[in-house]
């Protein structure tokens, strides 16, 4: 599954950078985060609660920063496994300058979904997706403007 997007803030660049590139920060406005546990300062675990559909249940993530150009890109890769089923994500991340001191940030994310969570169909898959992407974003809006 392929997943793109722009989100624009108002808060400049290196702000925007400095709560992104902070695991700790981001978990802030993860839905049903379980657990963090930093390993380094680019890679971490994650402990999520999470489902679609009918299957329901505890995903186990480990995270990677890749590619940090501060203040203007970084990609972050994970795999998670739980309830019979794994996930591998790629996400990619560009921050660029507004005219009015904001910024917006432009994303891509591609998801790899097997087992049990497969079984479930694209379009439920694609909607829950959505939907935490829409969260996501709102919460960080609201630490970074608030």
């Amino acid at each position: 599954m392929h997943f793109e997007g722009t989100f624009d803030v108002k808060a400049p660049r290196q702000k925007v950078w400095d709560f992104i590139s902070v695991p700790n920060n981001v978990a802030k406005c993860l839905p049903d985060l379980q657990k963090l546990e930093v390993l380094a300062p680019d890679r971490f675990k994650a402990t999520v609660k999470a489902g679609v559909g009918f299957i329901k249940g505890t995903f186990n993530f480990e995270f990677a920063m890749l590619d940090m150009q501060p203040p203007t890109h970084a990609k972050l890769s994970g795999h998670g496994s739980g309830t019979g089923s794994t996930v591998d994500l790629e996400t990619a991340i560009d921050l660029s300058d507004l005219p009015d001191g904001g910024t917006r940030m432009a994303w891509k994310a591609d998801a790899k979904v097997g087992g049990l969570i497969a079984s479930v169909g694209q379009r439920l898959l694609e909607g829950a997706a959505q939907k935490l992407v829409g969260n996501l974003f709102a919460c960080l809006k609201k630490q970074l403007e608030g």
